[in-house]
C-alpha cells in the first residue's frame, strides 16, 4: 500500500540528520513560529478573509464578503501562488495557507492586495 508521504532517499537522510541537531530543529520551529504569527496577522487585514488561530503549519480561513474559495485559489495560481480550497461541505468557503518563508507569505499579501 502507498504510504500517505512518499519522501525521497535524500529527503530521508536530510531530516534524519536535523534530528540529530536539536538546536538547529530549535530554530527552526521559532522562525516558523514567528512566521506563522506575522501571516496570520497580515491576514485578519485581507478584508475577504478570516482566519483562524493555528498551532500548525498552515491556516484555515474562511473566504467571505461573497467571494468563491475556489476562485480566490485559481487566481493565486495564475500568478505563481498556491493555496489549498476545499469542495466538502463542511469546508465550502475555506482555504488553507501555508506558512513559509517571509518571502512567500510577502508575495502572498501582494497578490492577495492586487486582487482586492
Amino acid at each position: 500500500a502507498k504510504q500517505p508521504y512518499n519522501v525521497s532517499v535524500a529527503a530521508e537522510v536530510a531530516a534524519c540528520a536535523a534530528l540529530q541537531n536539536p538546536l538547529y530543529l530549535e530554530n527552526v520551529k521559532d522562525a516558523l513560529v514567528r512566521e506563522r504569527d506575522r501571516l496570520f496577522k497580515l491576514l485578519k487585514e485581507v478584508p475577504f478573509l478570516n482566519p483562524f488561530p493555528s498551532y500548525s503549519n498552515f491556516i484555515l480561513c474562511e473566504v467571505t464578503s461573497g467571494r468563491d474559495a475556489k476562485k480566490l485559489k485559481e487566481d493565486l495560481a495564475k500568478m505563481g501562488l498556491m493555496i489549498r480550497h476545499y469542495d466538502k461541505k463542511e469546508l465550502k468557503g475555506y482555504v488553507r495557507v501555508s506558512v513559509d518563508k517571509p518571502e512567500h507569505t510577502d508575495a502572498l499579501m501582494k497578490c492577495l492586495s492586487a486582487i482586492q
